[in-house]
């Protein structure tokens, strides 16, 4: 059992099924926002009271947890596979869809924001399916990480929502949304430069 946890050709490997379990959680995460309607006064409100939102928030860092530790256990026992290379940024990017969608919906992010965040990715991913296609090589940043640490946190802060230690959560994860979407939008420049420079480079081959 343990050996199949660790075989590279195994789809099932534990690094995989650790992303599985990322996708798994998040209709989860919606069926708590969708309950979280609550509105408490902040200086009312208290940092551990319970809220459908709050298990939400919690399931966002144990998605955080679980990314960190795929990585972590591919990169250490040497597990590459195109379906795991599919599958991580999928789960992130709908971690982050369906997260936006329905703080949208309770009134927590404005509907622009939403939309150049989302449209910031599917650009960029339908830019990397191009780049494959036509056998591009376009090494990634190392601010895409840094966008996805402050997508997620801003995340988890726009869920926990109220009080979080005598601060506005909100205030803070809105705040922390547009430093990832200004991480992004640099990023996704950074990856379109490098894209027309790789392509115009090949074409002159």
């Amino acid at each position: 059992m343990w050996k199949q946890l660790k075989n590279p050709k195994n789809v099932f490997n534990l690094p995989n099924l650790l992303t599985l379990s990322r996708i798994f959680l998040i209709p989860i995460m919606a069926l708590m926002l969708e309950f979280d309607n609550e509105v408490i006064a902040l200086e009312k409100d208290w940092t551990f009271r319970y809220s459908p939102g709050r298990v939400a928030a919690f399931i966002i860092i144990i998605a955080g947890i679980t990314d960190i530790l795929d990585g972590w256990l591919a990169r250490k026992w040497n597990i590459v596979s195109l379906f795991g290379k599919f599958l991580d940024p999928v789960a992130d990017k709908l971690i982050l869809m369906v997260g936006l969608v329905m703080l949208m919906k309770l009134g927590r992010v404005e509907a622009w924001l939403v939309m150049l965040l989302l449209s910031r990715e599917f650009l960029i991913t339908a830019l990397r399916g191009v780049a494959a296609g036509e056998g591009l090589i376009i090494s990634a940043s190392g601010a895409g990480k840094w966008k996805l640490t402050f997508q997620m946190t801003g995340l988890g802060f726009l869920m926990w929502h109220g009080s979080a230690f005598g601060m506005s959560a909100a205030s803070i994860g809105i705040w922390i949304l547009y430093s990832a979407l200004f991480i992004s939008l640099l990023s996704g420049y950074h990856y379109l430069r490098d894209f027309y420079a790789a392509r115009s480079a090949k074409m002159h081959e």
